[in-house]
């Protein structure tokens, strides 16, 4: 079926309903949000884990809110390419042993006249366990991909919980204002609950439509002059084909001192399961 992503996360509990509030447009306390941003069962999972603002240093740096961006109008591959720079701040985030505990507007910020440098105002730390790690993971991905479907649908503002419910069960109405080869993601992360980077699922989907390419190229009886658009001694991966982002990164988030070892480990088996879910959905993407 077209567009369909025949894969659930099985290790994330589907009987927990996702987000219960989302304030993309009311700056929040953080040191409620995760009695505000989750539901009753989940918030029960994060039982002593206090969240907090994250201090950055106070330099005079031109920004402007994500809000204050969106106010004027931005061609959709412009907007493609601020959530993709968006998503790649957010993994940065996760990589350190941190959260984001708030997606309204006014807490993002583009840096320097640029939509490659994003800083989240709005992090916590990361607890320890396990389980807990990944349920902030899933729901971080899960608010970014809400948040860029209301930017493509013009509808942020009218995203309440029941909108949110709404989307999850009626994802198709929304499809028709996403790019067309984005849809398998934003369908596998809103319909499937999967838990997977939009940065890695593009930077996927451009290694197969270039090798895809590469092989027409071969195809064609050398008429192409002989030159491979493919790496020689291997293929091309994510990181080749989407800019990581890293010294940017690095400089905004420069406070945020990366955890332990423990952590890292830790952090082994939700990647795997990342990995997993951007295999299904690029299948999905090139069979339907």
């Amino acid at each position: 079926m077209k567009g369909q992503i025949p894969y659930v996360d099985n290790n994330y509990d589907n009987g927990v309903e996702q987000n219960s509030a989302v304030p993309f447009y009311n700056d929040v306390n953080t040191a409620n949000v995760e009695e505000k941003l989750f539901s009753s069962d989940v918030s029960s999972n994060y039982d002593g884990v206090k969240a907090k603002n994250i201090p950055f240093p106070k330099k005079r740096i031109e920004s402007v809110t994500l809000q204050e961006w969106l106010s004027e109008y931005h061609l959709q591959d412009e907007l493609q390419n601020l959530f993709v720079n968006m998503d790649l701040a957010m993994k940065y985030i996760h990589d350190q042993g941190y959260y984001i505990t708030s997606f309204a507007l006014d807490t993002i910020e583009l840096l320097n006249d640029t939509i490659n440098q994003v800083k989240f105002d709005s992090i916590a730390e990361m607890p320890l366990d396990l389980s807990q790690q990944k349920n902030l993971v899933h729901d971080n991905i899960f608010l970014s991909t809400v948040l860029q479907i209301g930017v493509y649908a013009n509808c942020l503002q009218y995203f309440t919980p029941d909108a949110i419910e709404y989307l999850k069960h009626n994802f198709n109405q929304f499809s028709i204002f996403l790019p067309e080869e984005d849809i398998p993601y934003y369908r596998g992360i809103v319909e499937r609950g999967a838990s997977v980077y939009l940065s890695a699922y593009v930077g996927e989907r451009k290694k197969r439509d270039l090798t895809t390419l590469e092989k027409q190229f071969a195809d064609d009886g050398g008429k192409s002059g002989g030159k491979s658009l493919v790496k020689k001694n291997g293929n091309y991966t994510a990181e080749d084909l989407v800019p990581q982002n890293i010294q940017e990164n690095e400089w905004i988030y420069a406070n945020l001192s990366k955890k332990d070892a423990a952590f890292a480990r830790a952090m082994i088996y939700p990647i795997l399961v990342l990995v997993l879910g951007i295999s299904i959905l690029l299948l999905s993407y090139f069979f339907q």
